[in-house]
């Protein structure tokens, strides 16, 4: 065989150009060849080239750095990444596991939220119940779901309760906040604590904090006050408190999402889209009211937003940000599309310095990707959510193709954003994309509107639905 006379360095490098399966083949051609594709080096090129540096996420790492598995874990991690990836974006595609279990709450209940915890491992999914009695009851818990049955492992339950954030940062020890009629409370989550009822613990109280929950980041909070006015706060020090003003508008927006940092804040409003400066905030010093150092002004007003990085490898910069908005109609309902927005990193931003007008994170305005069919009946149950790679789901209406015209019945559907840049780090001017209707995959349909809520983990494959019945599915693809 020709191949057989180079040298082991020329056949490693040649196997770098290869597809998985064509290094398959090339190890049952001989023994030294199944010898050569053993070596740790060429495996763990391709998952950076062909996984990583794509913007793929890799399954089932839980923590672990790649430049600590061996040979045989980087195979499968790429093994099961391009096969997880292909069944994601998949028109149909078909879950390995559907699970569903009850909340066990008392009486009729309803799941009204959910949420993958972040940061924290592969196993925990926090949902929140309703029981609309006369006290109007929730309960809060936290699963693990990485058994056969998923088994909760904290539980509380609260009269009053007004509102909860889950930390998007998974590395702080305050995993959600919880607003009462008392205040605002920083709950943990004792993974391994005997029972259910001693699983939720108090990290910090902030009693004379009776504000709205908006954002929870790390240790900074975004609050709501006297209707629609937004604050600032830091758990270190709560008392210092900055108000997000726009001068522009005689009485302030609603907010609906947000993205903060160490140095800048992104906030979507009904009909803005304002970037702040937080070099004065981070100081605790100066003015108590932060006016935008940017923003944008929407051409129809928004029902709904999803705000979330883009996924990127690179490292020398701020990665962009995906926005998954449905607009307003001027009746009591959305209008039957969703459109995919991106927002451009600013080129010229300089990180090293404070976020002013002349030295901005991200461009003044977004720029449309694509427009998504997604029809919603005149009071049926709807929601979506943007996952940290870029996986956007939603439920709708449209069930035509497989329920006609019947009076109920809801879609699960979804699309894989794409992302900005080149395999090279090369930016694509986003001006030069023109917006235009794209086919979502369709994940699965009901006859009724039982869904009520949805999360998602596309780094794991995994989808809960919350329904009107207190209970909830897991879809897991991998």
């Amino acid at each position: 065989m020709a191949l057989s006379i180079l040298p082991t360095d020329v056949l490693v490098l040649v196997l770098r150009y290869l597809g998985i399966q064509d290094i398959i083949s090339f190890r049952q051609a001989c023994k030294h060849f199944h010898e050569i594709t053993q070596l740790r080096s060429i495996w763990l090129s391709l998952l950076h080239s062909r996984v990583v540096h794509q913007n793929i996420p890799v399954p089932r790492l839980d923590g672990r750095s790649l430049e600590t598995l061996n040979t045989a874990e980087l195979e499968l991690c790429i093994s099961d990444a391009l096969r997880l990836y292909k069944t994601w974006t998949g028109p149909s595609p078909q879950p390995i596991r559907r699970r569903t279990f009850s909340t066990d709450c008392p009486g009729p209940s309803q799941v009204v939220s959910m949420h993958f915890l972040p940061g924290r491992g592969l196993r925990w999914l926090l949902s929140l119940t309703l029981t609309p009695s006369e006290e109007r009851t929730h309960t809060i818990q936290c699963w693990d779901i990485s058994g056969e049955s998923p088994r909760c492992i904290a539980r509380r339950t609260l009269s009053g309760l007004r509102g909860f954030r889950v930390n998007t940062d998974g590395s702080h020890p305050g995993v959600l906040a919880v607003r009462a009629a008392s205040g605002i409370s920083i709950w943990g989550i004792d993974f391994t604590a005997p029972t259910s009822d001693a699983g939720f613990f108090a990290v910090q109280v902030l009693e004379d904090v009776t504000e709205t929950l908006h954002v929870f980041t790390a240790t900074t909070l975004l609050t709501k006050f006297n209707d629609q006015q937004l604050h600032l706060r830091t758990l270190e020090n709560p008392s210092f408190a900055v108000e997000l003003r726009n001068p522009t508008f005689i009485e302030p927006k609603e907010c609906l999402d947000a993205i903060i940092s160490d140095n800048f804040a992104v906030l979507m409003r009904t009909t803005t889209l304002e970037v702040y400066s937080l070099a004065s905030f981070r100081a605790s010093t100066g003015s108590h009211t932060l006016e935008p150092v940017s923003s944008h002004t929407w051409q129809w007003r928004i029902d709904s937003v999803s705000l979330a990085y883009q996924p990127s490898s690179r490292a020398d910069g701020l990665p962009a940000i995906n926005l998954l908005i449905r607009y307003a109609s001027l009746f009591p309902w959305p209008v039957n599309a969703l459109h995919h927005y991106v927002l451009p990193r600013d080129p010229s931003y300089n990180v090293a310095e404070d976020v002013t007008p002349n030295n901005l994170p991200y461009t003044s305005r977004a720029v449309l990707i694509q427009s998504i069919a997604s029809p919603i009946r005149l009071f049926a149950r709807w929601d979506m959510v943007l996952g940290r790679y870029g996986t956007a789901l939603w439920i709708d209406s449209h069930t035509e193709d497989h329920f006609a015209l019947a009076v109920e019945g809801q879609r699960l559907a979804g699309i894989k954003f794409a992302v900005t840049q080149t395999e090279e780090g090369e930016t694509v001017d986003l001006r030069e994309l023109v917006a235009s209707s794209h086919a979502s995959s369709v994940y699965d349909v009901r006859e009724d509107d039982g869904w009520m809520r949805i999360a998602v983990d596309d780094e794991e494959g995994k989808i809960a639905l919350g329904t009107t019945s207190g209970q909830i599915t897991l879809l897991e693809y991998i």
